[in-house]
């Protein structure tokens, strides 16, 4: 099926506003014109808007042409179908070489065996109960599942965009991740173990030291960290600019653009952050090509700095929140934490992260932990008072017991 024309609007509503792409196509079956839609929450104008649309129209068309019509598509596997979607999504760009590498590995072990050979237009929920059911003997956990679940699940879903399939069968499944994961973040007194025993354990000029300072004052990822050059770094204006990342394949290491569009940021550096960026620059006195945290022009791989990390918490027992070993990217965690608590701006925190939207933000971290509530118990008791409410709140303590119900 292809679509014969693209459109787009401006949504505007009391809570947000937004453009929307649609394309138009006819129903094989019933003979009339039919819409679908998508949200461009990245569009900043029509014209944008309007490219973002013409993007999307020649995406789908070209995904048709991966099962044309006729008595062959019904001889399609599983298996051809998502292969072809998993390479077809890294030739246009829309995976990166290392998630291509992850999701095929992870298909070609975890799905392949047990679904590849049945026609991708007649899997049944049978077939998908099954494979759940084979995946839990085989002792994987429901979190584990689900990761192979999101990866056949989206290709289903495209080809019901494309009007190729009536529904996708997976949705009559419920696979869930069973619970959300815990977002790790420091206390205080971890916060302060940290960075003793990183100055105490790293030379001020070394680039360990520099890069743990970026993983826990910059949030930023660890590829990020690896391919972080010094002409990203903008000591006259006080800025660090994340434009590039080290990624991870079978096959070894390779420089790469940031995650997504919004991974490509900049932003303020914190005096701490700088400071030692700027004793590291004075010492190695580098090139703006050069890597800050590598050796000249040759990176330092993400898995070496994973290695060396590692060595460095479990040389001092340092944990998390949660009581687990701390990691690179538990760090990144940790600080997008303390700005929620901080009640800094939203809007600047996601920026900073680099994620695609605020949503994202604060649907990630603002999750209840105690010091985030005892923040906003006080904020929200001041400003109750501020307003007249006749609670008398200095005189309330939140220790006394002594109006406890008998």
């Amino acid at each position: 099926m292809r679509y014969s024309s693209y459109s787009t609007r401006f949504i505007k509503r009391k809570q947000n506003s937004f453009w929307q792409a649609r394309l138009k196509y006819k129903d094989p079956i019933t003979g009339k014109w039919k819409e679908t839609s998508k949200v461009l929450p990245e569009a900043k104008g029509k014209r944008e808007a309007n490219k973002m649309a013409l993007d999307w129209f020649n995406e789908m068309n070209e995904a048709a042409s991966l099962a044309p019509a006729g008595s062959e598509e019904d001889e399609k596997t599983i298996s051809e179908v998502v292969k072809a979607y998993l390479d077809f999504q890294l030739s246009t760009g829309k995976l990166e070489q290392s998630t291509y590498d992850m999701q095929l590995g992870n298909f070609e072990r975890n799905i392949e065996p047990y679904l590849g050979d049945i026609s991708f237009y007649h899997l049944d929920r049978t077939s998908i109960i099954k494979w759940h059911t084979d995946l839990s003997r085989k002792g994987h956990s429901q979190r584990y599942i689900y990761t192979n679940y999101i990866i056949i699940a989206k290709v289903y879903n495209y080809y019901v965009e494309t009007g190729e399939l009536a529904k996708n069968p997976f949705n009559q499944v419920k696979i869930t991740k069973e619970y959300a994961p815990k977002i790790t973040h420091l206390t205080t007194k971890q916060m302060e173990n940290f960075l003793t025993n990183v100055y105490a354990n790293f030379d001020n000029d070394s680039r360990m030291l520099v890069g743990c300072l970026l993983a826990y004052y910059a949030a930023l990822r660890r590829g990020e960290i690896c391919g972080l050059r010094w002409r990203d770094i903008d000591f006259t204006n006080h800025t660090l600019t994340v434009s590039s990342a080290i990624g991870i394949t079978k096959d070894g290491t390779y420089t790469k653009n940031p995650k997504n569009k919004s991974s490509v940021r900049t932003f303020p550096m914190i005096p701490q952050l700088e400071k030692a960026l700027k004793e590291r620059y004075d010492e190695v006195r580098p090139e703006g090509n050069w890597f800050v945290i590598g050796n000249k022009t040759e990176y330092m791989s993400p898995l070496t700095f994973s290695t060396y990390f590692k060595d460095f918490v479990d040389a001092y027992n340092i944990t998390d929140a949660y009581g687990n070993k701390l990691t690179p990217h538990g760090l990144r965690h940790n600080m997008a934490s303390v700005g929620v608590r901080s009640q800094m701006d939203i809007a600047s925190l996601s920026k900073m992260m680099g994620h695609a939207s605020r949503a994202m933000t604060l649907d990630t971290y603002a999750d209840a932990n105690k010091d985030a509530m005892i923040v906003a118990a006080d904020k929200l008791s001041q400003t109750f008072k501020k307003e007249g409410d006749f609670l008398e709140t200095d005189e309330y303590d939140r220790d006394d017991k002594s109006d406890q119900e008998n």
